[in-house]
């Protein structure tokens, strides 16, 4: 049988050539056009992205800097990828009794005692968010663990005895020469013969810390004592309260603080009363007091672990300096978190303990301010001509910090800031270089009769002064430095053998990579300290010298490297917007080059093969050359 193709003029159809497959027809054509399209699309927006991309990418990134509900960032702030702690260095007094007769003082530093601090920021359901003005409330809790493997060898808090200043022996003087006549004589009298009764006692690190037997602290709380235990004597039987217990009075100071953290929160930590409030307009951000709307929940975990300062234990009085201070609740913190286009606000407290003055210095003036960043999180964008403050509520007060050097931290460059030599300056210092007019505000010595001391301590008496229910205030005569008074006065370290101040140990500072604003490395370094007096009234002190600022305690809070996840983390934002943007563009430019020459390489062939085409059996041509036409070859016989 004959194919239709190769008949002629008789049956009426043309010979043609077969189809050669689908790319002679007019969808592959339309097809390839479009891939060509396409193709030059992709390129131009390799070039696009190559150009654009960086720029783009870090827009990105700095917009996820912002703390949101649910975000990433919000989790890495909750639950930090490094571990915080704090390093304890204890001054062992070693010669109370030369002390007494006017010899200056000798101490002698051990440590570090080194305790693991997690930070608790919002547990039970205590944060609270403010849309309007992208703001957000918190209240953390503090819990430290002590970890032997990273303390000094042969150290151990509960077992090492020292002799330190008794605190609340000097805290009740304090207040009694405060008073006159016969309110006066009675308190020296309680003070000189309750409970341990002397300046000085021996105790171990656990025992200041965290507790210790004294009867003096709970004098003020006979009534909480156990009915089976036998009657102490009581101050408020006399009529006066020395202020000295608990009743939620920090009458001697809380702990560190946090840090930057990002990092722990050594910024978000208090000393003071545990009197917190949340706003109750939570809209208005310019309200000056915010009312007190939260309460932790009777059945929380927390709650049954928090201690008071004194207690009593087994009918005993137990007293530490940080008893209360372990998992309690702290002051609430309200600070930008960089929403609604505020994110070179990022972490600027606007209130603390639910007020926009601190109530502690000079009215009106900018010390009593509630300013600075909440070190547990920092602006993006910093760099060498930067300078912020930060907000310790150890301190009372802001501290300036300025930039020093460029430092790495596991191959990511950051940028070191540190406080001004004169961060701590006196207004009136003789000596310019630490002389600190800024600091006049602070100078309570006309207004509250509260000394100014020269540059490098600062008095803490007045922001940690608390008021019994009688009205009266008490003053424990705590004050501040940097460890071993470094950049203080130099009259502070002659006063006290055994300091030896090193600016690599001791100075405050915080690594901060510049992109992000986060901390790779921060260690708030404080000491404290206890004001001794001579005191003409009590025989046993009135041969010692006029005063003493007197260390018995430095510390050191925060990391001093980063995670390897943390570092990982970092790396992986910082080489994004140089490293994704090229990825992208070589995918684009690989794709966008194939699909175009795909489509040129098809139509090149066409060119190259003009004859070779299909015709369609509906769609031949009417009429025919005679050459096209083929004869259907026939036998013929002779005629």
């Amino acid at each position: 049988m004959n194919r239709p193709e190769e008949a002629g003029m008789l049956s009426g159809k043309p010979k043609f050539k077969e189809p050669s497959g689908c790319c002679h027809s007019k969808h592959t054509k339309n097809c390839c056009i479009a891939t060509g399209v396409f193709g030059a699309l992709f390129l131009v927006l390799g070039v696009v992205v190559l150009l654009m991309g960086k720029g783009m990418l870090e827009k990105a990134i700095l917009k996820s800097m912002a703390l949101t509900p649910g975000s990433d960032r919000l989790a890495s702030w909750l639950v930090p990828p490094v571990e915080a702690y704090m390093e304890a260095y204890a001054f062992n007094i070693k010669n109370p009794e030369a002390i007494l007769s006017g010899k200056k003082p000798e101490v002698e530093e051990k440590g570090p005692y080194v305790y693991k601090s997690v930070t608790l920021k919002d547990s039970d359901n205590n944060m609270k968010w403010h849309d309007s003005d992208g703001t957000l409330t918190y209240r953390p809790r503090k819990v430290y663990n002590y970890l032997p493997e990273k303390s000094c060898e042969n150290c151990d808090p509960d077992k090492d005895v020292m002799t330190f200043p008794n605190i609340p022996y000097w805290t009740g003087l304090n207040g009694a020469r405060k008073k006159s006549g016969f309110v006066r004589n009675t308190m020296l009298n309680f003070i000189t013969t309750t409970g341990r009764a002397t300046p000085f006692v021996e105790t171990t690190l656990s025992g200041l810390l965290w507790g210790y037997e004294d009867e003096l602290p709970c004098l003020k709380i006979q009534d909480q004592k156990p009915s089976d235990c036998p009657e102490e004597k009581s101050l408020e039987s006399d009529g006066e309260d020395p202020g000295w217990g608990d009743e939620g009075d920090d009458d001697w100071g809380e702990e560190e603080e946090d840090t930057v953290d990002e990092d722990d929160s050594w910024g978000d930590d208090s000393w003071g009363d545990e009197t917190a409030t949340f706003d109750d307009d939570s809209e208005n951000v310019d309200v000056a007091e915010e009312k007190d709307t939260y309460k932790a929940p009777k059945d929380s975990k927390w709650e049954k672990l928090v201690k008071p300062k004194a207690e009593y234990k087994d009918c005993k009085c137990n007293w530490g300096l940080f008893r209360d201070r372990n998992i309690t609740m702290r002051k609430p913190v309200r600070f930008y978190t960089g929403q609604n286009d505020k994110l070179d606000l990022k972490g600027v407290v606007t209130h603390y303990n639910g007020k926009k003055e601190l109530n502690w210095w000079e009215q009106g003036s900018s010390c009593d301010t509630v300013k600075g960043q909440d070190a547990s999180t920092l602006p993006p964008g910093l760099n060498e001509g930067s300078s912020f403050e930060v907000f310790i509520a150890l301190m009372c007060r802001t501290l300036k910090m300025d930039f020093e050097k460029k430092i790495d931290h596991a191959g990511i460059p950051t940028l070191r800031f540190i406080p001004p030599p004169n961060a701590l300056g006196s207004h009136d210092d003789s000596n310019v270089a630490q002389r600190n007019e800024e600091n006049a505000c602070y100078d309570l010595s006309d207004e509250e009769g509260i000394k100014n001391y020269k540059s490098g301590v600062m008095n803490l008496e007045n922001c940690k002064k608390s008021q019994d229910a009688m009205g009266d205030w008490t003053y424990p005569p705590l004050a501040l430095s940097q460890p071993h008074f470094y950049q203080a006065d130099q009259s502070f370290r002659n006063a006290v053998r055994g300091l030896t101040p090193d600016k690599e140990k001791h100075q405050f500072y915080i690594d901060v990579v510049p992109e992000f604003g986060f901390p790779l490395a921060m260690m708030a370094q404080f000491q404290l300290n206890l004001v001794i007096f001579r005191e003409p009234d009590v025989p046993e002190l009135a041969n010692m010298e006029n005063e003493i600022v007197l260390p018995f305690l430095w510390a050191g809070l925060g990391f001093k490297e980063p995670s390897e996840l943390m570092a990982d983390q970092i790396k992986v934002g910082l080489s994004a917007p140089n490293k994704y943007p090229l990825l992208i563009a070589v995918v684009l430019f690989a794709l966008g080059g194939a699909l175009l020459l795909t489509a040129l390489g098809y139509f090149l062939w066409r060119r190259r093969n003009p004859d070779t085409i299909a015709v369609n059996y509906n769609d031949r041509p009417t009429k025919m050359a005679m050459t096209n036409i083929n004869y259907k070859p026939k036998n013929m016989s002779p005629v």
